[in-house]
């Protein structure tokens, strides 16, 4: 049925607030079962940064597998305040074109979520990769807003995802999606959407029309960051 054996969701965290929480992790197999774990930031550090290896290591991914992630995974084109997939998508966020120092505010912004997907790219261990592919059906990295596809899910306010019934409401939006949790418990928020990046990564293999796949990403080989980023989105959303 699909070419890729997970289909892995992360709900990514700040690795420079002065406690780094864990990474929520949801993988889901080809007949939609989700289960969740954790990924923890490397504590190996370069200036403003965070070590290239370390990261591919702790994140590390396997043959086939589709990744799709809740946060910002590249920056705008230089000169540029708002990404060009953000700006088809409707939702223009803030999305700097160069990276804010530790510590810098910046609103929604996830500086450890670019350092890591140029990490994942250039990586020779992690070749699967394939960022530069037109394609959704060989793409292997992308981008979602869960807040969004939430909203397209729902044919109701779901209510706040920080109440127990905004969390039951969008574990059974996946459930009747086609995915079957592991644990008949109620998830966390985060755990929620890890789980919706990783169904709609499952979405590109499973039912690839009722997707679509915004931008294309390219390394700026100056400082080898990821510009633009693939944002996945459902069809007819916008």
């Amino acid at each position: 049925m699909t070419d890729a054996h997970r289909f892995v969701g992360w709900d990514l965290t700040d690795p420079f607030a002065r406690a780094p929480r864990p990474v929520d992790e949801a993988i889901v197999d080809g007949d939609g079962r989700v289960r969740f774990s954790q990924r923890v930031w490397p504590s190996a550090r370069e200036r403003y940064g965070l070590d290239p290896e370390a990261l591919a290591e702790a994140f590390a991914v396997g043959p086939g597998d589709v990744v799709v992630v809740d946060g910002p995974q590249a920056l705008a084109n230089p000169g540029a305040k708002v990404r060009d997939a953000e700006r088809k998508l409707r939702a223009p966020g803030r999305t700097p074109d160069v990276l804010p120092v530790p510590g810098e505010p910046f609103a929604g912004f996830v500086r450890g979520s670019v350092l890591l997907f140029a990490a994942l790219r250039a990586h020779v261990r992690v070749p699967m990769l394939d960022l530069d592919t037109p394609s959704l059906s060989h793409a292997r990295l992308f981008e979602a807003f869960p807040g969004a596809t939430w909203r397209a899910l729902a044919v109701e306010k779901l209510g706040a995802k920080s109440t127990p019934e905004g969390r039951a409401r969008r574990q059974a939006l996946l459930e009747a999606s086609g995915l079957r949790f592991e644990d008949s418990g109620t998830c966390t928020h985060d755990q929620l959407d890890a789980a919706l990046c990783a169904w709609l990564g499952w979405l590109t293999r499973t039912r690839p029309r009722d997707v679509i796949a915004v931008g294309l990403p390219l390394t700026r080989v100056a400082d080898e960051t990821l510009r633009e980023g693939r944002i996945l989105d459902l069809l007819g959303r916008r």
